[in-house]
């Protein structure tokens, strides 16, 4: 059995994830509910669940704000929230997940498996860590994003990132250190994580960090990076990269 809790402050929520939980994966036992931090810490403490189903927001009260407590370091925890974007992306930089309102009981299947999955590695701590460094970075500009792979999590800082390559649903990951990481993201979903004022969808295979750029060959509509790799810029994408190339 996976021992868990409920922190929500919408009682209709709490009412119905229980319900999906019962039907859908009775193997997870619910040790209690919370509509507060404080109601959550004083449960965690006496309950010492596994895993938290901890809503975004609660009553004017910032969800993430519980994760700092002692008391909740070791656990792991699964998001909900009802506000699609609200977040969002520091939840994804950190892959940690979460389930957006009304639960989709097979989205609940699907985030129960995966913990199961990930249970044993011990790596839940750092993710924590990277969301909460990643909540307060101003205007979305993440310092660090964790890169899941097949069966490990690779812990990077934004700016170690040269470029990205699609590779159909993976994605290659360049780094400064001459790394090659395979990551089970598609390109799209390093697109929406990572800073766009560093990041540049300069073609449908390739994300660029506009800070390793060596040169722009006009002729051929290339960019040579600091790995010397020489990166297509699309004929849709050369006007807006253009612009953005007279920075230099």
């Amino acid at each position: 059995m996976i021992k868990a809790i409920i922190v929500d402050d919408d009682k209709s929520c709490i009412n119905t994830l229980e319900k999906l939980l019962s039907k859908y994966c009775p193997h997870v036992l619910i040790l209690g509910t919370a509509n507060t931090i404080a109601e959550a810490i004083d449960l965690i403490e006496r309950k010492k669940p596994e895993l938290i189903f901890l809503d975004v927001e609660l009553n004017g009260e910032f969800g993430f704000d519980l994760l700092k407590h002692p008391s909740a370091i070791d656990l792991n925890v699964i998001f909900t929230t009802a506000h699609e974007k609200y977040a969002l992306k520091a939840i994804k930089s950190s892959c940690l997940e979460y389930l957006l309102k009304p639960v989709d009981h097979n989205e609940l299947k699907a985030a129960i498996a995966k913990f199961e999955g990930q249970m044993h590695l011990a790596n839940n701590q750092k993710k924590i860590e990277v969301l909460l460094s990643n909540i307060v970075a101003p205007d979305n500009s993440f310092n660090k994003i964790i890169i899941p792979g097949h069966d490990s999590h690779i812990f990077l800082n934004t700016s170690e990132i040269i470029c990205c390559e699609a590779d159909m649903n993976y994605t290659n990951v360049f780094t400064e250190k001459g790394e090659k990481i395979v990551s089970t993201k598609n390109l799209k979903e390093f697109e929406e994580t990572l800073d766009p004022k560093t990041f540049f969808r300069c073609h449908k295979s390739w994300l660029i960090n506009i800070n390793f750029i060596k040169k722009f060959l006009k002729s051929d509509s290339q960019v040579l990076m600091s790995n010397d790799m020489l990166i297509d810029i699309s004929v849709r994408k050369k006007d807006e990269f253009l612009n953005l190339f007279k920075k230099f």
